[in-house]
């Protein structure tokens, strides 16, 4: 069965003659005389596309389309009419009409108009649908942390998205930038426009350029038509600028001068552009030292510096652990599992003690690789990559009695071992705080979170 088209018109044979045409061209169709009638089947079954007269006794065509568009956005509404003024279209597509058609008109003509209709529909659907998985990649329960640091993050990110302040998101490879940018722009009064992201450290100095500001016709070698830039892609909405500290210095004052004024001009070009798009850049490294160092631009790095996010690496926010590897064995695991399977305590324990030098994406990739070779329900020390096989466990501090249990929950156990870890720091160093942050490889504001919230050695040597 086709596509469902309701035609409303109270000239019968005009009525009976597109309905006639309309189902040889495999179209469902239904015809009423009046908007009334018209707008009881647009309520009570799913009309793609309404045809509709402009002039109808009772109900005007115009208030109908109003009515459809009241009930449903989607429904795609075609105006006829033999009075085909200007004024009359510009309302109707002001109103929410798809298009308008002047009678006398041919049924190819009106099938033509069909046929991009629902071209039209089709394609917003999915455009909406993208849309909304994009959103909900981004959505606050996808950013996965309930240590302090984690905490700060989310509520800054809560604070500052539905403005248009400049944010500079720190943090290391994989601790999740890009998706704490997402995060800023889909909660913002800006997530219906683009999002548009821009790896600097991956682009050449002549290709960062055109790609940022874009470039007009036989600007450079190959330029062979104008094209436009990111920022003005990103126009009504946001871009990420990702590795912000690769972009060299003399392309700089041309960023410094869009954060300032929301004007550039292309490669090659001489009239001058303007950027309605929120900034949020991104760098691993310490933009401040660059400063010092003659690498980055000072002006600069105060302009993108408003709000500042600072993501820990994940070696510094293990009691996150158990939470990531949950998020991430729902996300790999097969729909058709009945449960997500049991990690043994040995891998807890590995896991536990690796550094994490690829932070949230490698335990990603970690997991991705332990569920792909689970044959059982179990994640064992042998669903691991290799490398992490090795890795030194310190067994005789780390070791659990699991003889007589049958299951255990994941966030009790890393609380265990994480107490453990305490204790043996707080033992070969006395209790000194500074020393146990340092042999247990994380700032001393952790370690005291740590202690506090585990209630330990309240009265620890400082």
């Amino acid at each position: 069965m086709g596509s469902k088209v309701l035609i409303v018109d109270d000239e019968k044979l005009m009525r009976i003659s597109l309905e006639s045409q309309l189902r040889k061209e495999g179209y469902d169709v239904k015809s009423v005389d009046n908007a009334s009638d018209g707008l009881k089947i647009v309520k009570s079954e799913k009309c793609e596309v309404v045809v509709t007269d402009l002039r109808l006794s009772g109900m005007s065509g115009m208030d109908f389309l109003k009515e459809i568009k009241k009930h449903n956005q989607d429904t795609v509404v075609v105006i006829m009419t033999a009075y085909g003024t200007l004024e009359s279209a510009v309302s109707a597509i002001k109103e929410g009409a798809y298009d308008y058609i002047a009678k006398p008109f041919s049924t190819d003509e009106l099938i033509i108009k069909l046929q991009r209709a629902l071209h039209h529909k089709n394609t917003d659907a999915e455009v909406n649908r993208l849309r909304r998985e994009i959103q909900a990649e981004f959505e606050f329960c996808n950013i996965i942390g309930n240590s302090e640091a984690m905490k700060k993050v989310i509520e800054t990110v809560k604070s500052v998205s539905d403005r248009d302040t400049t944010v500079l998101i720190r943090g290391e490879s994989g601790t999740g930038k890009e998706k704490i940018a997402g995060a800023i722009h889909y909660h913002s009064s800006r997530r219906t426009g683009p999002f548009i992201r821009v790896s600097c450290a991956a682009l050449n100095r002549e290709i960062l350029e055109s790609e940022l500001f874009g470039h007009e016709r036989g600007a450079f070698t190959g330029a062979v038509k104008t094209r436009r830039g990111r920022f003005e892609l990103a126009d009504g909405g946001s871009i990420f600028l990702d590795d912000v500290d690769d972009i060299p210095l003399d392309m700089q004052v041309k960023l410094l001068r869009v954060l300032q004024e929301r004007t550039f001009e292309r490669v090659g070009g001489e009239e001058t552009l303007c950027a309605d798009v929120r900034i949020i850049g991104a760098t691993k490294k310490d933009l401040l030292e660059h400063v010092k160092n003659g690498y980055f631009r000072e002006d600069l790095y105060y302009r993108l510096n408003v709000v500042p996010i600072t993501i820990p690496p994940l070696r510094e926010r293990k009691e996150d652990l158990s939470l990531l590897i949950n998020y991430f064995l729902k996300k790999y695991v097969s729909q058709y599992e009945d449960a997500l399977p049991v990690v043994s305590q040995e891998v807890i324990n590995i896991l536990l003690a690796y550094n994490w030098p690829g932070n949230v994406r490698e335990l990603e990739n970690v997991i991705e690789h332990a569920v792909a070779f689970s044959k059982s329900k179990g994640i064992s020390i042998e669903t691991l990559p290799e490398y992490l096989r090795k890795v030194d466990i310190h067994t005789d501090l780390l070791s659990m009695d699991l003889s007589d249990k049958q299951m255990i929950n994941l966030q009790d156990a890393l609380t265990e071992v994480e107490k453990k870890l305490l204790q043996w720091a707080h033992q070969k160093t006395n209790g000194n705080q500074v020393k146990m942050a340092e042999i247990l490889g994380i700032p001393r504001t952790t370690l005291r979170n740590r202690l506090i919230r585990l209630q330990l050695f309240e009265k620890t040597l400082l």
